[in-house]
């Protein structure tokens, strides 16, 4: 039983759990009516829609995009980052500070997109992803002397940089949700810090970094209501 629960405990499964609710709602997307692809299917499943948090008061919409995808190739792409990465932070992390990093850096993602837009549609677990990478490269700074997560965290941030370039240039990516993302994750990454190497992090770092979550959230949350009596 020891050895059956101690396999268990190493299980990534939240990023299991979080890839077989993903998996089940682009199921569902897919065998609706309208298909995944269709801007009703994504507002109708949880997507980030402006005007349904303002007025409609649907507030579970700064959490439920990170769940919904819109095609086979954007949720296959992002199932594919999940399914490696979040092994990998979590692993780090453990597994509840894995969940509360990936829910609120995807959610911070989420409300900045939705204080910096209007009426666009958005959804996707990208800026849990970017708030994943987020955390898992801040690491570089409390532990500069591991190489290879030093390495990993060098080629993570080429990654995120390019994939930001890009994301400037493509109207179809939500550039703020991904910027919301990464921002997340790294305070949330400090916040929480690897269990059992706080020694590491010094504590008025971690409420700094909490601090300026919680700010940051308020902010921007208040921004996205403000826009609808100033447009």
């Amino acid at each position: 039983m020891s050895i059956f629960n101690r396999c268990f405990r190493d299980l990534p499964y939240f990023t299991y759990i979080f890839l077989l609710i993903q998996s089940i709602v682009f199921l569902m997307m897919q065998i609706s009516p309208t298909g995944s692809m269709s801007i009703k299917t994504i507002i109708t499943f949880g997507g980030l829609y402006h005007s349904y948090i303002t007025q409609l008061h649907e507030y579970w919409r700064l959490l439920t995009p990170i769940f919904v995808h819109i095609g086979f190739y954007h949720f296959l792409f992002n199932s594919f980052v999940l399914f490696f990465l979040g092994e990998q932070v979590e692993n780090l992390y453990g597994h509840i500070r894995f969940g509360l990093i990936y829910l609120l850096s995807g959610v911070s993602g989420n409300i900045l997109s939705f204080s910096l837009h209007n009426e666009s549609v958005s959804a996707g677990a990208s800026t849990s992803i970017f708030g994943m990478f987020g955390a898992f490269i801040i690491l570089k700074h409390y532990f500069p002397h591991n190489q290879i997560l030093s390495t990993l965290a060098k080629q993570y941030t080429f990654l995120v940089t390019l994939n930001l370039i890009f994301n400037l240039f493509d109207s179809s990516t939500d550039l703020w949700g991904h910027i919301g993302g990464f921002i997340g994750g790294i305070l949330t990454g400090i916040a929480f810090a690897v269990p059992k190497q706080a020694k590491f992090y010094q504590i008025n770092e971690r409420i700094i970094a909490g601090l300026f979550f919680i700010i940051l959230f308020a902010a921007f949350l208040i921004l996205g209501f403000a826009k609808v009596h100033i447009f």
